[in-house]
């Protein structure tokens, strides 16, 4: 088995034992990931490169809007759709101009609402334990 078939499946068995909060986690970090992966191709002139890394953050914003349940916490539902909403023009904005600092905001509110969420994981798995 290659390095990189053994890698995938050691990712694969990581998820498939993650809670939903670690795989909430784990969604903001590699919108993150591409979000800053997509300010160094802007800034380097690779178009294609750029537009994928963009295409890739914005695949997990859909996700994240698609999973949130409007009937458990509507006011914070409502909120975060529309915080998604304007990553998602963010980003388009970014790739149609080419301009790495319009995504700044995604990044410094994403990064804000993983730190949230990561904390209200680490409460629930620790209380779940008592």
């Amino acid at each position: 088995m290659s390095q990189l078939a053994t890698a995938r499946r050691y990712q694969a068995v990581q998820i498939e034992s993650a809670s939903p909060g670690q795989i909430l986690i784990a969604l903001y970090d590699g919108c993150i990931r591409f979000c800053r992966a997509a300010q160094s191709h802007i800034k380097a002139g690779d178009v294609a490169e750029k537009g994928r890394m963009i295409s890739k953050a914005v695949a997990i914003i859909g996700e994240l809007r698609s999973t949130l349940d409007h009937s458990v916490a509507p006011e914070l539902c409502d909120s975060l759709e529309r915080l998604y909403l304007f990553f998602q023009e963010q980003l388009s904005m970014a790739n149609i101009k080419m301009d790495a600092s319009l995504i700044d905001p995604v990044i410094k509110l994403m990064s804000d609402l993983r730190e949230a969420w990561s904390e209200a994981v680490k409460t629930s798995e620790q209380e779940q334990k008592r």
